[in-house]
């Protein structure tokens, strides 16, 4: 009579790697939002003479301050 062991893999699960990306990815979500905000609010603030001079329309400035973060 024979016997046979037959096993399975158990896949690893890291739950500390997965928080930790997970928090990382937040805080990096954070900091961007954070450096858009500091551009829209720097850009609003300028008059609209410093924004001809600089080649902006108030009305772009939103999409500028978007453009900030996804260019990092």
């Amino acid at each position: 009579m024979s016997y046979t062991t037959a096993t399975t893999a158990t896949p690893s699960f890291d739950v500390t790697a997965k928080l930790r990306n997970l928090f990382e990815g937040f805080r990096a979500n954070r900091a961007d939002m954070r450096a858009a905000r500091q551009t829209f609010n720097e850009l609003s603030a300028m008059t609209d003479r410093d924004l001809a001079d600089i080649g902006i329309a108030r009305g772009e400035i939103r999409h500028i301050a978007s453009q900030t973060v996804a260019r990092r």
